[in-house]
């Protein structure tokens, strides 16, 4: 007989949640967990959990949370369980993440994209893209935000900054940045098929912008191309920026693009380089000592296409070190996988 009553378990009410979202009906939703109807019909009608202890059992030390939880969640859905266990955990909070994730789990909304890997040996790769922030009012006009992202391949030691444009001079003073804040200059750097680097096909290979071209030539780096419709080949950098969306700027508010940029750079150096990485399960700020990447010193003499500020926040464009050594530009390949 299914068991009456007015109240479902907080258990069976996450299931009856999770379950109708599935698509499953209501008929066999009280079959699979032995209640009436009635019940799972209420337990839908419910604005949220039901907050009754169980009988005999302490309360739970996720009741005090719940509200803030709740409301945190209401306005940004793709917080993940880690992000709000360290935020409760400021708050006093002394459980574990298992109680937290079946609590969220209706109200989560998780990011699920397939893996793709290609490891490379240190200072061989970087990986370099955008991504569009949406757009903001700065100073009272509608500006559109460009996240700019480099990860190095092996050490996965992460760049980032915030634009409000794409154009190549921003684009390249973006690079400068990451080089002076990882050290260096790697071998080689992926990228799609972004206008600032190639601007069309031929039957002979890849036509590249010629002052992108004369760039990747003073600092010595060989620009490589995902193959058209392969950008998933660079998957470091895409998952890099879903990391930055779910961990850096979902939740998080700011005074203007200064404030986010510095909140940025110090995330990066503080947390996002300073965690074990799931994959080489080192931190990258580590691994990054043994990437061996070219010293800046050893570029060639650049002077930039035109001194504009990529973010309204600083200049781009700096004097860098006299002439030592180049390294050749003789091909441009193609990732073949």
């Amino acid at each position: 007989m299914p068991r009456e009553g007015s109240v479902v378990k907080l258990e069976e009410w996450v299931d009856i949640v999770s379950l109708h979202r599935q698509g499953v009906s209501i008929k066999a939703i009280a079959r699979m967990l032995g209640i009436s109807r009635n019940a799972v019909r209420r337990a839908l009608r419910r604005d949220g959990p039901p907050v009754r202890a169980p009988q005999g059992r302490l309360p739970s030390k996720l009741d005090p949370h719940k509200d803030y939880l709740l409301a945190r969640l209401s306005e940004f859905p793709e917080l993940s369980t880690v992000v709000l266990c360290e935020e409760i955990r400021a708050q006093g909070y002394t459980g574990g993440l298992t109680i937290l994730r079946n609590f969220t789990r209706p109200y989560r909304v998780r990011r699920r994209e397939p893996v793709v890997r290609f490891e490379t040996p240190p200072g061989r790769q970087a990986q370099c893209d955008w991504a569009h922030l949406g757009t903001h009012v700065l100073d009272g006009v509608p500006t559109p935000l460009y996240l700019f992202v480099f990860v190095l391949g092996f050490s996965r030691a992460l760049y980032a900054e915030v634009v409000t444009s794409t154009a190549l001079p921003t684009f390249l003073a973006c690079h400068l940045h990451a080089f002076e804040a990882l050290g260096g200059i790697p071998e080689e750097i992926l990228y799609d098929n972004q206008k600032q680097v190639v601007l069309g096909r031929t039957a002979e290979g890849p036509r590249f912008h010629p002052e992108f071209l004369a760039f990747s030539g003073h600092f010595g780096f060989r620009p490589r191309l995902c193959r058209p419709y392969r950008a998933r080949t660079k998957g470091k950098v895409e998952r890099s920026i879903g990391y930055l969306k779910d961990r850096f700027f979902c939740g998080r508010t700011f005074t203007d693009l200064d404030d986010m940029n510095t909140q940025l750079a110090r995330w990066l150096a503080e947390v996002a380089n300073q965690r074990e990485h799931a994959t080489t399960k080192e931190r990258p700020s580590d691994r990054l000592l043994r990437e061996g990447l070219l010293p800046l010193t050893h570029a060639k003499p650049w002077r930039p296409p035109a001194p504009i500020l990529a973010s309204g926040l600083r200049p781009l464009f700096r004097v860098v070190a006299p002439e030592v050594e180049k390294r050749p530009l003789s091909v441009y390949e193609e990732v073949a996988v």
